[in-house]
């Protein structure tokens, strides 16, 4: 009964976006909180003052524009609060959603324009087919009716370490791990979107939890008067999500060895754990 009625909302979303000329903004803040095993090898003083900095650099504010057929997905700009005195920031690379992403509704894919230790990337692959499961239960977020809906997923347990050797090798396939996600989403708002990746559901996504991270919209502006101007990122390396990810873990790798090098010239050592 709860597929069929997702069915139904979906169709009738779909019969509203074409029947209108339809705009919108929507303004998100996240949260993570950071695993508890973090740390445990630093000296309290040092895990105290990276926890700060971790923190301030995981509380972010976000904007989604969408139309019709695309919607683009991106970070408000903020002061850096992370410390790094121009050196490469391990706070902003820990942060659950890199860089600026574009979706295309009808093709189901999307561009995600990301920076990688000074070189941009343009990565090109296809949104997930999510099987969401409507579970009955509402809520009102602002003026708005919300439903739930859920929905597992594997995602590669990534692991960072400073100052010692990991147990895995750069090649050797992930640890993967399951995750549970949440979403709340409403009909109110036709357009089958939200933040992040997270889409395919009868309505914009108002708040979703996804491991760690909750993003709770804040505000939504529907038709502003100024017209909105949706554009695809263009310029970075194409590359594939595989592509994107095995280049990421190379990276990973020779930061992890060069702080392994760091060690014996009287740098720390610790290790924390992304989502």
């Amino acid at each position: 009964m709860k597929n069929y009625l997702y069915s139904i909302m979906m169709l009738l979303i779909s019969i509203s976006i074409t029947a209108q000329d339809f705009q919108g903004k929507a303004f998100y803040t996240s949260k993570t909180t950071i695993d508890p095993n973090f740390g445990e090898n630093l000296p309290p003083d040092r895990k105290k003052r990276i926890m700060e900095r971790l923190k301030a650099n995981m509380e972010k504010n976000y904007e989604l524009v969408f139309d019709n057929a695309t919607s683009l997905f991106y970070e408000q700009k903020q002061l850096d609060v992370s410390g790094g005195n121009g050196r490469f920031n391990f706070m902003s690379f820990m942060s659950p959603i890199q860089g600026t992403l574009h979706k295309q509704f009808a093709s189901n894919t999307f561009t995600n324009r990301v920076e990688l230790f000074g070189k941009f990337f343009l990565i090109k692959d296809t949104l997930l087919d999510r099987k969401w499961v409507l579970t009955g239960e509402s809520k009102t977020i602002g003026k708005y009716t919300a439903y739930k809906a859920t929905i597992t997923r594997e995602v590669p347990q990534e692991v960072f370490q400073f100052g010692r050797q990991s147990n895995r090798e750069a090649n050797d396939p992930p640890k993967m791990r399951t995750v549970n996600i949440t979403a709340w989403f409403t009909p109110q708002i036709p357009v089958s979107t939200g933040p992040e990746k997270h889409g395919g559901l009868p309505g914009l996504i108002l708040e979703v939890s996804s491991d760690r991270t909750t993003m709770l919209c804040t505000k939504v502006v529907i038709n502003p008067k100024e017209k909105i101007k949706i554009k695809e990122p263009k310029k970075g390396t194409v590359v594939g999500l595989a592509e994107y990810e095995k280049i990421r873990t190379e990276k990973i790798t020779e930061m992890r060895e060069m702080y392994g090098r760091n060690r014996g010239q009287g740098g720390g050592r610790g290790g924390f754990r992304s989502r």
